[in-house]
């Protein structure tokens, strides 16, 4: 059933291809212009100008500025200019609107993006995605710090628009990018005009509290055409929904958040081809509690009622983002130089109730039976310095050749620690004179640079093959540093590896006019190996973890017609991943191994319509069936078990409407359909919990005049409630009845409203 539905929607992706392709080859010239060719502003959907044209998608991702139909791989993009008007602030909003992208959740400001479905589940160390603000790279490459959960999720305030590059980027941008990349493009400094811009808004979630937000942009030319400054700041709290029946805590909406930031940039011409940007990004986010409620382990039913959950402590994560970034660039005759130099910090900090696991285990040691409560502190932080250096050439050899070299650095300090475990009494809430349980560390550094070079070869008009090879070398160095009652006597370990690897990229690429392309890629990428975190009561653990690897093909399509109002894009994948980096434990400490081959493979459509002006449609669909093809049993996994949180089918279907009302007052008016399919939470011998399929529903509507906006907003407006995230809270996964595990819940119906103002 499962092959006859892939093939059901790959014929109809395919009919539908040969259909636009058709047209636009009827419609359009044989030659394609080159990436250097004028092209309009970016958009995340075509945009109908004054004779019924629409302007053109540009992407900067792959390090070039090229018009999405252009790119020979599978990119999707949202606009951001205008998400908050929907209401649409975090990654979890919008993430149905890329086929084959995953998130797992459960806290604000704590999220794990998967591609094509590359991971091992909600407790993987190490990111299978890559992320980039412009020019600079964001996270922690190091598995030790939980890179794969604290990532940027930006506020869309001051960006332009989300890229999302599906499939390893190895070649482009090295580790850690073996799913694909998310980049997010911020808004230019404009250098001749004075702007800006002011906004308030006002949510209310279903049995919940009630949010706001305000955000502000201003753009100042110092020196018109030469010298320009660009600030923007925001503050939004998210309403929490979530309450803590805990008669010592008693607190409703615990998980509320508060986050607050912003950016500045600092714009010049050093020359008539030279430019430098220096940038400065912030952001902090503070969540009161988790998005969780308690349910039973063997029927996921809720064990205190809708959105109640019962925490000893109160679960508080914060998260600090600081990203300075000097960016140059230089037209040097047919030479294009780029040099990008950016210094990172990230800080994490979580408090965590460990009573229902440590507490239940050690509370009859200290014969306090089930009343012993653990509160555990956990500190992450990396200071990370990065620089990049490429030259970028087309034409050459008479329009022969176009070729693009670099080289990276990177260098990164990790420390990871749990300074301490506080115990407590679960009755009184006093706090209990105990041996130090556990007191734990691990400070680690990454240091990586690599070569890389693409040439693409032109062998006539319509037809190019674009090769690319990366060499990258790594060091890493780790110590660990366990002591207290539950480790023993004193454990310190040095540790250290180094790795050579090479990725490589080949996409060939045939253009049957300027609106219409089908191309092929084969790709490979990679995730740095490391020191292993040696656990205390074992000796069998190796002292190393090694790179996992895979290699992606891909052949897809993408084309336009009716004067660009009809677009499509498609892509068929499949992944081979091999050594497998898969976090397990020994002793209560957990520890990396590799182990394991899986493979995913689908399908992806993205389809804009616009037939007139003023009226737009999209819809998107992606299916990913990706499983073990091995037994992986320190994860617990046998072959063929799916990989855990990827859902086989999800999609979106969006529409939009604008119109004159009188004068140059316009109406504007949408809705948004996502559809998320069924998961699985873990592996056949880790009691899996299968997460239903859900759909919800987004309505909104505006008024704007001038350069003043209103907009009102409705998200999740049948009230859904649905599971995005399941685990144990206890020391190991369950499936007996009234064990409790923790359920992470989607944001019930919120309703909201913006106004705004540009100047």
């Amino acid at each position: 059933m499962k092959t006859r539905s892939l093939r059901i929607a790959l014929r109809a992706s395919a009919a539908i291809a040969v259909s636009v392709a058709g047209s636009a080859f009827a419609a359009g010239p044989n030659a394609a212009p080159d990436v250097a060719a004028p092209v309009a502003p970016a958009a995340s959907q075509d945009m109908a100008d004054a004779s019924g044209d629409v302007s053109e998608i540009i992407v900067t991702a792959t390090k070039r500025s090229e018009r999405l139909k252009d790119v020979a791989a599978s990119v999707s993009v949202v606009t951001a200019t205008d998400l908050t008007k929907g209401g649409i602030v975090r990654f979890s909003d919008y993430a149905t609107r890329v086929p084959g992208l995953s998130l797992t959740t459960a806290r604000t400001g704590n999220a794990q993006i998967t591609l094509r479905g590359i991971t091992t589940g909600a407790a993987q160390p190490g990111s299978t995605t890559g992320y980039y603000i412009d020019e600079a790279p964001v996270g922690s490459v190091n598995a030790y710090t939980g890179g794969s959960g604290i990532t940027p999720d930006l506020d869309p305030s001051d960006l332009q628009q989300i890229e999302v590059l599906k499939g390893p980027q190895g070649t482009l941008y090295g580790a850690g990018a073996v799913g694909g990349l998310v980049k997010f493009a911020t808004s230019a400094p404009n250098l001749d005009r004075f702007e800006g811009r002011a906004s308030g808004g006002v949510t209310s979630v279903a049995k919940g509290d009630v949010g706001y937000s305000a955000r502000g942009m201003i753009n100042i030319p110092l020196a018109p055409g030469q010298l320009a400054f660009h600030a923007s700041a925001f503050y939004r709290f998210d309403p929490g929904y979530i309450d803590n029946i805990n008669p010592l805590i008693g607190v409703k909406n615990v998980n509320s958040a508060r986050i607050r930031g912003g950016r500045a940039v600092l714009a010049m011409r050093l020359g008539p081809d030279v430019r430098l940007d220096l940038s400065a990004v912030g952001q902090d986010t503070t969540s009161n509690g988790t998005n969780t409620v308690d349910v039973d382990a063997a029927t996921l039913k809720p064990i205190y009622g809708d959105l109640k959950q019962n925490r000893f402590i109160r679960d508080r994560g914060f998260v600090r983002l600081r990203l300075y970034n000097a960016t140059v660039r230089a037209e040097l005759g047919k030479v294009d130089l780029v040099s990008s130099t950016t210094y990172q910090r990230i800080f994490f900090r979580e408090l965590t109730d460990g009573t229902r696991g440590y507490g239940a285990a050690l509370g009859p040691l200290f014969g306090l039976g089930s009343t012993l409560g653990i509160r555990l502190n956990t500190f992450k932080h990396t200071d990370r310095w990065s620089e990049e250096a490429r030259a970028s050439t087309n034409g050459m050899f008479g329009g022969l050749l176009d070729l693009q070299a670099g080289f990276y650095w990177t260098h990164e300090d990790d420390q990871n620690q749990i300074p301490s475990i506080d115990t407590f009494s679960t009755v009184t809430g006093a706090t209990l004179p105990l041996p130090a349980i556990a007191i734990a560390k691990i400070d680690s550094t990454y240091k990586e640079y690599s070569f890389f070079g693409n040439a693409r070869v032109h062998f006539g008009p319509n037809v190019d093959v674009l090769g690319g090879i990366r060499y990258s070398h790594d060091d890493q160095n780790y110590l660990q540093d366990y002591q207290g009652l539950i480790v023993g006597p004193r454990l310190v370990v040095l540790g250290s590896e180094k790795a050579n690897v090479t990725t490589w990229l080949v996409s060939p690429r045939f253009k049957l006019s300027e609106d219409a392309m089908f191309y092929g890629r084969v790709a490979t990428g990679y995730r740095p190996g490391g020191p292993n975190p040696a656990p205390p009561t074992s000796t069998t653990v190796p002292l190393t973890f090694q790179p996992d690897k895979l290699t992606q093909y891909e052949i897809g399509f993408k084309g336009s017609t009716l004067n660009r109002k009809l677009s499509l894009d498609t892509a068929v994948f499949y992944t081979d991943w091999n050594d497998i980096q898969i976090q397990t434990s020994g002793g209560g400490f957990n520890y990396l191994v590799n182990g394991g081959k899986a493979t995913s493979q689908g399908a992806e459509a993205t389809l804009r319509y616009q037939p007139g002006r003023g009226i737009s449609f999209g819809a998107n669909v992606g299916y990913t069936d990706a499983k073990l093809t091995t037994a992986a049993p320190a994860a617990g996994g046998v072959k063929n078990d799916r990989l855990p949180y990827v859902p086989r089918w999800s999609g979106s279907l969006t529409a939009d409407y604008s119109a004159p009302i009188s004068g140059d007052m316009k109406l504007t008016a949408g809705a948004t359909a996502n559809y998320v399919g069924k998961r699985v939470t873990d592996y056949t011998n880790k009691f899996p919990k299968t997460l239903g399929a859900y759909t919800t529903f987004d309505l909104r509507a505006g008024i704007e005049q001038g350069s003043w906006t209103l907009s009102a907003f409705v998200k999740n407006l049948t009230d859904k409630r649905e599971i995005l995230v399941a685990t144990q809270l206890g020391l190991a996964p369950s499936a007996t009845p009234g064990a409790f595990y923790a359920a992470a819940i989607n944001q019930p119906r919120v309703i909201g409203a913006e106004a705004s103002i540009k100047f």
